[in-house]
């Protein structure tokens, strides 16, 4: 054993039989301050059997928790997703890994799961808001949602906000851009998706055009994730939700329209709804990733709706809501109406909350003095009590009275 620790620990523990705890323990952390000061080449031989090396690092270092000068380690960062390291991941065969969501628990839930992408899409008209369609959903409704994202999810996932349905479309470009800035710094996101209409047949030029505006955004800093295939917001165009690239001319456009979204500097594309071989392909011409939603299982990586992958909305009589292609990895809404139908039992059975759940509580003397005052006051509170109850009962017969017969009010 070290010459000095020997000789600091030996008046220490001569009487160490005679002190009490409290001043034993005043001798452990005296002893392990002074073994933490030592070189950590030093060897204690300790019984012959134990070296300085096996003590923990904490302990070496003087970040013992009993140590009163102990500095402990900030925990480190989580290094940030960003669209380098997505492409990264395809040049490395990595599978890429998207879930949409569209608010702060979600978010958290995400992130603490080690998703790499959140994509705060604009199908929030639908999960969250209750629309028919995405096309409802506004810029600043938009904006919203990615602000609570941000907030649940703001350090390690690469954020991306969905440009909603008359953000982009326009002739003039620098709409799109303008809006696309919002999304970055009054959002908080990293990048924004725009959906990219299919270039077969009457829509010939419409994917030109929007690859140009796409184009435009990215040369105003702001990265761009493309959208082919079932692309939500035409589908007054396209004829509703329906698969798409499941011909031989329709796939080759689609393709068409994937190099066209790469050329203009997106840095991926979400393919929705296609054949499995028409995804595989694209995904194989390109050099940037593929993001899959009901497109197979060749892509670079794929992405499901937060609520539709735990079943949120799953229900015995209400199993339609799930898409197609959707794996349910838990049933949540089976659990959140179980709960809900608990807590309404248990509410109307007096059973919640009990004594477990009211935790707060008057001392004696307190609780005595409140009851002095209730006997002091009791006329006054009766009288009030009748007055009140008296209006609410008339309120209550007028309204169950049926001017217009049963049912008709």
């Amino acid at each position: 054993m070290s010459l000095k620790f020997v000789q600091i620990l030996r008046p220490l523990v001569s009487n160490i039989e005679f002190c009490t705890s409290r001043q034993r323990r005043q001798v452990v952390e005296r002893a392990i301050t002074t073994l933490a000061s030592l070189p950590c080449t030093a060897v204690v031989h300790c019984n012959g059997a134990r070296t300085l090396d096996t003590v923990p690092a904490n302990v070496r270092n003087g970040s013992s928790r009993h140590s009163s000068t102990s500095t402990a380690e900030p925990p480190k960062k989580p290094r940030k997703v960003t669209t380098l390291s997505i492409a990264s991941k395809k040049r490395r065969g990595h599978k890429i890994t998207m879930v949409t969501a569209y608010d702060y628990p979600s978010a958290v839930h995400v992130d603490r799961a080690g998703i790499d992408v959140v994509l705060v899409g604009d199908s929030c008209a639908m999960v969250e808001l209750g629309f028919e369609t995405t096309q409802p959903i506004t810029l600043d409704q938009m904006i919203h949602h990615c602000q609570a994202v941000k907030r649940g999810a703001p350090n390690r996932p690469l954020l991306v906000g969905d440009m909603p349905f008359g953000s982009y479309e326009f002739e003039d470009k620098d709409v799109a851009l303008r809006n696309a800035y919002r999304m970055v710094k009054e959002g908080g996101m990293d990048a924004v998706k725009f959906e990219l209409t299919s270039s077969i047949s009457w829509l010939k030029g419409g994917s030109e055009s929007r690859a140009q505006t796409i184009k435009h955004v990215v040369d105003g800093g702001v990265a761009v994730l493309g959208h082919i295939g079932l692309t939500p917001q035409a589908i007054s165009v396209i004829g509703g939700f329906r698969a798409q690239g499941r011909t031989a001319v329709r796939a080759r456009a689609l393709l068409d329209d994937a190099i066209r979204l790469q050329d203009a500097g997106a840095f991926a594309v979400v393919l929705e709804c296609i054949p499995a071989n028409v995804a595989a392909a694209i995904t194989e011409v390109l050099e940037i990733p593929t993001i899959g939603i009901g497109a197979g299982g060749d892509t670079s990586g794929q992405v499901l709706v937060f609520h539709d992958l735990l079943g949120m909305l799953s229900h015995p009589h209400h199993e339609e809501f799930v898409p197609k292609f959707c794996k349910q990895y838990a049933r949540v809404g089976m659990e959140i109406t179980n709960g809900l139908a608990q807590f309404k039992k248990e509410v109307e059975d007096g059973a919640f909350p009990g004594e477990e759940y009211s935790p707060y509580v008057m001392n004696t003397d307190e609780e005595k003095i409140f009851d002095e005052l209730l006997a002091r006051d009791a006329a006054m509170l009766q009288t009030k009590h009748e007055e009140v109850a008296s209006k609410l009962k008339q309120a209550d017969e007028y309204e169950q009275l049926n001017l217009y017969g049963e049912g008709k009010n």
